[in-house]
């Protein structure tokens, strides 16, 4: 019990209280995209994820995960998003037997075609918005910290408006082995650190995220994640998740996932940070699903597949 308190006070102590942002710095950064969270299983369990990823999509939430993929992982998400836009998200994993593991990601968002308006709500032409990241990243365990796992990747980042801008950035992560029998595991990841997008004269922060998370399995089917964040454009936030497998037929299994993320957007009610999902996998494939109602915004709805070989 004594290593399992030093390793979460390692892991915690400073993740959050370092931050020191507010939502008075809302609205003040550039690549949201970022934010906006990746894989059918992690948004059906609002987003807590940091301790709880262990295939390919690990990369984006705590690249010190990877080291929980055994031997090769990939992942593919598609989400149509708000007011006709689309995100889709790509990452493969591969053990480097006891070197580590490393892995590479993809992730696109398209805005869609939009019209281009002068002062007098004069049609000037259309333009089509998007954003891009190219992410590359290692983790390995390290032995004299009782195994807690530590990662880092670094990204390239791209947003396209009328003009475009180009950064790069940096994500750092820790991962506590698994304790009480398998059942607790504590993690950390501070993500999108450095760089700025410029457009024209004016250079806008990453949304740089402190986030501290836990997982715990009540029983080996039924397993609770939580996360704490503090983004540099917000307050901070929770989030809550929970999953339920059931075997079938066949060697498949069913989970179903709730959760919740206080983290709002804009004006939009509370409720907007329900989340369900559900997923069916059988020897090493999954496929899986995730609705997100954002108050009278709209519904998001994302489909993934996961294998691991």
């Amino acid at each position: 019990m004594r290593k399992l308190l030093t390793t979460a006070m390692l892991l915690l102590s400073g993740s959050l209280s370092a931050a020191g942002f507010s939502s008075s710095a809302r609205g003040t950064t550039a690549g949201g995209f970022l934010e906006l969270g990746v894989g059918g299983r992690a948004m059906g369990m609002g987003g807590a994820y940091t301790a709880a990823a262990d295939d390919a999509t690990v990369l984006y939430w705590n690249p010190a995960g990877l080291t929980g993929v055994e031997r090769r992982a990939a992942s593919f998400m598609h989400a149509s998003h708000l007011q006709g836009s689309f995100y889709d998200y790509a990452a493969y994993a591969q053990k480097l037997g006891d070197k580590g593991t490393a892995a590479a990601s993809f992730q696109y968002f398209d805005f869609g075609s939009l019209t281009q308006t002068d002062a007098n709500y004069n049609a000037l032409g259309s333009f089509h918005p998007n954003d891009l990241a190219l992410t590359a990243g290692y983790a390995r365990k390290i032995a004299a910290l009782d195994g807690v796992s530590a990662g880092a990747s670094v990204k390239y980042i791209r947003s396209v408006i009328t003009q475009t801008a180009q950064t790069a950035a940096v994500d750092l992560g820790l991962t506590s082995r698994d304790y009480l029998d398998r059942r607790l595991r504590v993690a950390a990841a501070v993500l999108n650190m450095g760089g700025t997008l410029k457009f024209r004269d004016t250079a806008e922060n990453l949304p740089l995220t402190f986030k501290a998370g836990g997982l715990f399995r009540i029983t080996p089917r039924w397993a609770t994640t939580l996360d704490l964040a503090s983004p540099r454009d917000d307050d901070p936030y929770a989030a809550f998740g929970t999953e339920y497998v059931l075997p079938v037929s066949g060697g498949w299994e069913f989970a179903g996932r709730m959760g919740y993320n206080s983290q709002t957007l804009g004006d939009v009610t509370g409720v907007s940070g329900l989340s369900m999902g559900v997923g069916v996998g059988s020897r090493g494939l999954s496929f899986d699903y995730a609705f997100t109602p954002y108050g009278g915004v709209g519904i998001s709805n994302r489909f993934s597949v996961s294998a691991k070989f």
